[in-house]
């Protein structure tokens, strides 16, 4: 990372709204022209950041959803693969604290997915699936 880019780093995290919480869940975001499947790799009081195939346009507007997420969002920036976006109500701190127990719980169950099938193939119990 060069000086420049670590100035603009903390530009960027002095502009934010609330500081963010790292995070990979899947979910999906529900556009007027269409729905796609994405990961929430950050989330906040008032935003989150999502990785899918095909950004939407900013400005665009959508329902962000994944367990307990399902709010109404606007598109506030594109990226490569990312899109930024924004609350139009901030939730609670108690809500984001909720989506932490959220990633902590799909970890697991991925975690124990993962264990079984290692058993399956070890016990040659395994049904054809991966």
């Amino acid at each position: 990372m060069t000086g420049t880019d670590m100035i603009e780093e903390r530009i960027e995290d002095k502009e934010r709204a609330a500081p963010r919480m790292a995070l990979s869940l899947p979910g999906e975001f529900i556009g007027v022209q269409s729905t796609q499947r994405c990961i929430i790799t950050n989330f906040s009081r008032t935003g989150a950041l999502i990785a899918l195939a095909e950004p939407f346009k900013t400005a665009s507007r959508g329902y962000l959803r994944c367990g307990p997420i399902d709010h109404f969002m606007v598109v506030r920036r594109m990226g490569q693969g990312t899109n930024a976006l924004e609350f139009i109500d901030p939730i609670t701190d108690s809500f984001v604290f909720s989506i932490r127990k959220l990633q902590e719980q799909f970890a697991e169950h991925e975690q124990a997915e993962l264990l079984e099938t290692v058993r399956r193939w070890a016990t040659g119990s395994n049904t054809g699936r991966l």
